[in-house]
């Protein structure tokens, strides 16, 4: 089977990890996917274990779609914090209209301050205490990033994305990272609604005139003096207006206009805007720059975690990929070169009189290359294809016994050749009567590789001429018409 082509979209360092990890717990559940054209494309990679799994995870996410369902998630996901965002622009808006009224009555301003902070506050108090005693969020304390979370899953039903949230969650579980994660996405929401609020009460005071009072039946008024002192210190830094305990009596008294009734106009005036000052003063110091500061506080952790995330190289599935992804006889991209001392590989001459059966062999073939070729087929005896240790070795012990007398060895040219590969093709030579190698047509394939091929051949006392492309020629030699 032949691998699509990656598509022009890239991921990112994070969604190559999480296909990795995908791609690891469907093999955990349903056993190991057929990877030899994934291998080959991997092994292309830099020499490292990590590099070469995702490389992997990638050509077999392709195949199997959930690339494209990370991709579409990554869509799903922007859109839906984009609409997120709006939707909580507009709410602190309204809540802003809510806890003022229509101007008719003076604001209490214990409900609307009440009324703008009160769930922000609780929802600030769960986070903070997830993350005291768990390194997994409270369900309260990032309610709206674990919202956002389930209506991404929730819009797309595909087989190919059902595994995509448990993976994603594997992945983070390390670091905190998933806190952090959902941590920015609840504290960007709670920004935005609060922000949203604060433009509201703007817009409502440029708009409507209203009045402040205190409401009790049972409370002194030493309390609200008290109260709002203590609440306008760090908006007075800031430059806020703070009613003084002159005008906070005075706003309990009355309970009509927020001024008591001997104030002129424009002391009137002067209190209106002290309590408006205050209470957006104290909307913005107490809501609006915590979120802010903890919203970047967790994008830089989750910018940092992310960077230093890997996958857990220690875990059954991977440690199984390290032979296939590192053997021991590659190196980096050139054939691999024999050693200061010690014999080299040499071509032996084929056993002369060999009356043997014409055979047909491939050597490490990737998965997308048919075997055998069905324009040979009938026209030789097929040994099969050489992928282990075991198979090499029956091969050999099959044409000690037997030799051919003509063998073609198909070979991947996609891959380098390593000692090991060119050993075996002397050994194979020594056994037969006559042999051909075929580098059988395969996409990607660079002149670079052929180049190492014909080299390492050279080295065995291969003639160039023995190293074929053409199908219509390996046909013709197998029938010994040419």
């Amino acid at each position: 089977m032949t691998l699509p082509h990656p598509p022009s979209v890239p991921l990112s360092a994070l969604e190559a990890r999480w296909l990795a990890e995908l791609v690891r717990r469907h093999e955990a559940r349903h056993g190991r996917l057929d990877d030899r054209a994934a291998l080959i494309d991997a092994r292309g990679g830099p020499p490292d274990l990590e590099t070469r799994i995702c490389l992997r995870a990638e050509a077999l996410g392709t195949r199997e779609g959930w690339r494209d369902a990370i991709l579409r998630w990554r869509g799903r996901a922007r859109l839906s914090l984009l609409a997120a965002g709006v939707l909580a622009l507009m709410l602190g808006a309204g809540s802003a209209a809510a806890v003022l009224g229509d101007g008719t009555r003076p604001v209490n301003v214990v409900w609307a301050l009440g009324g703008l902070l009160g769930v922000h506050f609780f929802s600030l108090l769960l986070w903070f205490a997830s993350m005291l005693v768990s390194s997994r969020p409270a369900r309260g304390g990032s309610a709206l990033g674990a919202l956002w979370l389930r209506l991404v899953a929730l819009f797309d039903r595909s087989p190919a994305a059902v595994d995509l949230p448990l993976a994603l969650g594997g992945l983070l579980a390390r670091g905190r990272l998933a806190t952090y994660g959902l941590g920015l996405v609840s504290h960007l929401l709670w920004l935005l609604a609060l922000s949203g609020a604060a433009a509201g009460l703007l817009a409502l005071f440029a708009a409507r005139r209203y009045g402040f009072a205190w409401e009790t039946t049972i409370l002194p008024a030493d309390v609200f003096v008290s109260l709002t002192t203590f609440l306008g210190v760090v908006p007075g830094w800031l430059g806020f207006p703070v009613p003084h305990a002159a005008l906070v009596l005075d706003s309990v008294l009355d309970s009509g206009g927020g001024v008591g009734p001997n104030v002129g106009a424009a002391a009137a005036e002067a209190a209106r805007r002290a309590w408006s000052g205050w209470l957006l003063g104290c909307l913005l110091v107490y809501g609006v720059l915590p979120r802010l500061l903890l919203a970047l506080a967790c994008a830089l952790l989750w910018r940092l975690g992310t960077r230093r995330l890997r996958l857990d190289l220690g875990l059954p599935e991977y440690m199984r990929l390290r032979a296939a992804l590192l053997p021991v006889s590659e190196r980096l991209g050139i054939s691999d070169p024999a050693p200061a001392s010690g014999s080299r590989p040499v071509r032996h001459a084929g056993r002369p009189g060999s009356t043997g059966a014409v055979t047909m062999l491939a050597l490490e073939l990737g998965g997308d290359l048919p075997w055998p070729p069905a324009a040979c087929s009938g026209l030789a005896d097929d040994g099969g294809r050489l992928d282990s240790r075991e198979q090499r070795r029956a091969i050999l012990d099959r044409f000690e016994c037997a030799p051919p007398a003509r063998l073609l060895i198909a070979i991947d040219p996609r891959l380098t050749p390593d000692r090991g590969s060119l050993g075996l093709i002397t050994e194979l030579v020594d056994r037969a009567g006559e042999t051909r190698l075929w580098a059988l047509p395969a996409a990607n394939t660079g002149a670079d590789r052929l180049g190492l091929w014909r080299d390492g051949l050279a080295r065995l006392g291969v003639s160039p001429d023995a190293l074929l492309h053409d199908q219509a020629t390996v046909a013709r030699w197998l029938e010994a018409t040419q």
